[in-house]
Formats: C-alpha cells, structure tokens, sequence
C-alpha cells in the first residue's frame, strides 16, 4: 500500500493542491459502486477537469487511488454501501442484506424460469437491480464518496506539504554540513 499509494502522492512533482485532488478523485470513485470501470472514469473525470474547468491533477497517481477498493475490500464496500442506503432511503425493515438478497434471487430466477434470454427476465433484473440492492448501494455509496473526496483532499495536501518541508530541511542541512565541511567552495569568479 505505501509502495503503490503513498510513494507517488508524496513524491509527484506537480504542486501539492493537484496531488491533493488526485488522491480525492480517485478516492471518490473508488467510493462508488463502480468497480471495474473506476479507472476509466477517474480518466474521464481527469478530461473533464482539465478540459472544461481548468484543474489539473495527476490522472496515475488518482487510478491508483481507486485500488483501495479491490477484490479483497470490494465485498465490505459494497455491503457499507448497500447499509448505508437502505438506511437513507427508510427501509429499516431489511438491514441485514440476505432478505433482499434472497428476495432477488428467488424473483431473478424463479419467476422467470431461468431463461436468461427472456424479456421478463430482464425487466425482474432490472427491477430489482434499481429498486432493490442497486439504488440502496448507489444511495448509500454517495454520501461516503463525498466525504471520503474531502477528507482525502486536505489530509493529502496536508501530508505533501509537511513532507516537502522535511525533504528541503534535510536538504538545506546536508548542504550547510557539506559547507562546513569545506567540500562546497563557492564559485565566486576573479
């Protein structure tokens, strides 16, 4: 995690508000129940910032962010997700999941036989998908987007700042001890 995130948020060479926005952009969409396609739309994103409204930010270093949810992490996300939305839109009757997971699958395939190729089938999935586990999981997945662009946004720009700080207090100390040292001379002319 620190060799793939953390390395090239503090090394970049861009100023600290466009790392800082790399960072929360692709925190914000790896908040977001997009999986697979989070990349492609930090690019899309990092287009349009650049394009249309003139913020620059470094589109690597904002795909990497999207890796904090993976196949590992992505199974809690989206459960979060999916909490956190039932909750938003009122539905306190099934918070557990497995109700309209079951409810989901039961209709999917029961109903409609099995056939994947029927209309029916794709009108239940659909159904489902936006009325059950989709809209709850896109509701919920907002509010923590948001937050989670902000909060990567200034703890980011919080952290670049104070490690190029120590980076030029190091440097300004190597070079005042390499001078008392009297291995720099300066390069004053005749």
């Amino acid at each position: 995690m620190r060799l793939r995130l953390v390395i090239p948020m503090v090394r970049s060479r861009q100023p600290p508000e466009n790392t800082a926005r790399a960072v929360a952009v692709g925190l914000f969409w790896a908040l977001t129940p997009t999986f697979g396609i989070q990349m492609a739309l930090s690019a899309v994103h990092w287009y349009v910032a650049r394009t249309f409204f003139k913020r620059d930010f470094s589109v690597v270093v904002a795909m990497a962010w999207t890796w904090v949810t993976n196949l590992f992490t992505l199974p809690i996300a989206y459960y979060i997700f999916f909490l956190t939305g039932q909750i938003l839109l009122g539905r306190w009757d099934d918070l557990s999941g497995y109700e309209s997971f079951q409810k989901f699958w039961v209709t999917a395939m029961g109903e409609t036989g099995g056939d994947p190729t029927s209309i029916a089938a794709w009108e239940t999935y659909f159904a489902v998908i936006v009325e059950g586990w989709g809209l709850a999981m896109l509701v919920g997945s907002l509010p923590l987007a948001f937050i989670g662009y902000f909060v990567a946004y200034y703890w980011t720009l919080r952290i670049v700042r104070r490690w190029r700080v120590i980076r030029q207090e190091k440097r300004t100390a190597k070079l005042a001890e390499r001078q008392a040292a009297g291995e720099i001379t300066s390069n004053r002319g005749p």
